[in-house]
């Protein structure tokens, strides 16, 4: 096939050589047959660029190559929309270099060219799996995700970018080239203009995911640009002109220009017929005055909120939840899920705990009865380090709520880390006797009973953990020990910690595979 492509092009161009005869003959040619001139002069403008092609995946995803130039063939047939030969060259390419990352990149990128999604993240993760921590391969990963369908683990693929490069232009470059240089729906054998129409409006998504992805992080400046991009190359992305109005309202200050563009997003979102979101734009850049059923429009706010808290938009959850409460000043399940989010973002590495612990005295202010706030105040207060004030609110709850096992739990928790250790068995025994079938109670209370060195005990409620939940690696992994350890069976210690090793390979949890394996050699030595 590479031969035969080669030949056509050595024949077109000496066809369209100086010669005036065979100029002359050329533009009949073009008369009599211009889509055909067409195509064979699309093949030599991405001929005469696939150096430059090949160049710029070198610099970004550089590699020791021994033979780079079956690489830059296969990059060459990509470019062209040979996708099936590509797929052949990087298998050629593998073969000589079993831990060519780029090569696993770009097989990803071909299969998504082919529109077989499966085997494009399938190679994307087998490239992260070698090389964990270049921004490129996350953006081409949550691009698979998307068209996909999964919105979610798109988003969180993205936020992995922004430690990395909380400059949008690394994207904008990436996205760019990978879209519209190396192409994506190129293949030759199927062209058509629905590919272009559905290849710009996912690029214009993922750069609308990244701007909300930059905003979990404060990078409001690389938001917006990211957000403009996306309605550059796309004017009817409402999202996008939603997302820019609402980030010139809330953090840029600049509410004519928020006017704008929330005005257009509320006229596509009617074209569209999503008059609930049509409703939200126009709520955001009007006054609250006008609203006339204000509980309404706090419960919509609520469940945007929600809905946003649940692909793990934090910042964005936050938001609409202030939203409803200005519709609502006492609304205590904003309140309430306005903490929780809060306390999303601190494990994203924000710091927002603080903010937290505020919306959660708050909660309990406007509803002493709902327990809720107290176990989610306690668990604050155990994130700060802050363990006598988690004792104090935990306690509290027990004349609240008796029965409610989650009290017990973070009592637990507490005292364990205050080093109460009895006061923390007791704890998580009654949280246990309450919910039983909890992996994450009795797991704690395995580990509280250890502390005690109620060995006997701990084991039985290990495997009563391991029972409740058979892939529950971090359950193996302790058995394991604990029978290595402390009760001195090797075959059953043996047991788990092979099992525990498989679980972790599946979660491509490698420090743990290799922890294992260092005590599996330890105990075969």
């Amino acid at each position: 096939m590479t031969k035969k492509k080669t030949r056509k092009k050595q024949e077109f161009s000496s066809f369209t050589s100086g010669d005036k005869g065979l100029s002359t003959l050329g533009e009949k040619l073009k008369s009599s047959d211009p889509d055909l001139v067409e195509r064979f002069e699309a093949i030599r403008g991405i001929e005469l660029t696939v150096p430059r092609l090949a160049q710029v995946i070198e610099d970004l995803l550089p590699y020791p190559w021994d033979d780079i130039e079956l690489f830059e063939e296969a990059i060459k047939l990509t470019a062209q929309g040979f996708y099936g030969e590509a797929v052949a060259v990087c298998g050629d390419v593998l073969r000589l270099s079993p831990n060519a990352y780029p090569a696993y990149h770009l097989l990803g990128h071909i299969f998504g060219a082919m529109g077989n999604p499966r085997e494009e993240i399938e190679h994307y993760r087998k490239a992260v799996r070698l090389k964990p921590n270049y921004p490129q391969i996350y953006f081409d990963l949550a691009t698979a995700y998307w068209v996909s369908g999964k919105e979610k683990k798109s988003f969180v693929t993205l936020k992995k970018t922004i430690p990395m490069a909380s400059d949008f232009a690394v994207a904008d470059y990436w996205l760019t080239f990978i879209f519209d240089r190396l192409g994506r729906n190129r293949d030759i054998y199927q062209v058509s203009e629905k590919d272009a129409v559905v290849a710009t409006e996912t690029f214009a998504h993922i750069c609308g995911l990244l701007g909300a992805a930059f905003l979990e992080y404060g990078y409001h400046a690389s938001a917006r640009q990211a957000f403009k991009k996306a309605v550059r190359v796309y004017p009817e992305f409402a999202e996008g002109h939603y997302q820019l109005g609402a980030l010139h309202l809330k953090k840029l200050r600049n509410p004519k220009r928020a006017e704008k563009y929330l005005e257009v997003s509320e006229q596509l979102y009617i074209r569209q017929n999503d008059f609930p979101r049509a409703t939200l734009a126009h709520q955001l850049y009007r006054s609250k005055d006008e609203v006339h059923d204000k509980n309404k429009a706090s419960e919509e706010w609520l469940k945007e909120g929600l809905r946003l808290q649940g692909l793990g938009r934090y910042q964005g959850a936050v938001d609409a939840y202030r939203m409803a409460q200005g519709f609502k000043s006492d609304f205590l399940d904003a309140f309430y899920n306005m903490g929780v989010a809060y306390g999303c973002m601190e494990e994203n590495g924000m710091d927002a705990l603080h903010k937290a612990v505020w919306v959660f005295k708050k909660a309990i202010d406007i509803n002493p009865e709902f327990i809720h706030s107290y176990t989610a105040l306690g668990a604050s207060y155990i994130k700060q380090g802050e363990l006598e004030l988690a004792i104090q609110v935990l306690t509290r709850a027990v004349g609240v709520d008796p029965e409610d096992s989650n009290v017990y739990y973070y009592l637990g928790i507490a005292c364990r880390m205050n080093t109460q250790i009895s006061q923390a068995v007791d704890y998580m025994r009654q949280a246990v006797a309450l919910k039983p079938d909890s992996v994450q109670m009795q797991f704690y209370f395995g580990l509280s009973l250890m502390d005690l060195e109620l060995f006997d005990e701990a084991c039985a409620t290990f495997r009563e953990v391991v029972r409740i939940k058979p892939d529950f690696a971090e359950g193996h992994l302790v058995l394991g020990k604990l029978y290595r350890e402390k009760l001195s069976d090797q075959d059953k210690s043996l047991q788990h910690l092979k099992k525990a090793e498989k679980l972790f390979v599946k979660l491509e949890d490698y420090q743990r595979v290799g922890q294992i394996r260092q005590l599996l050699i330890r105990r075969s030595a």
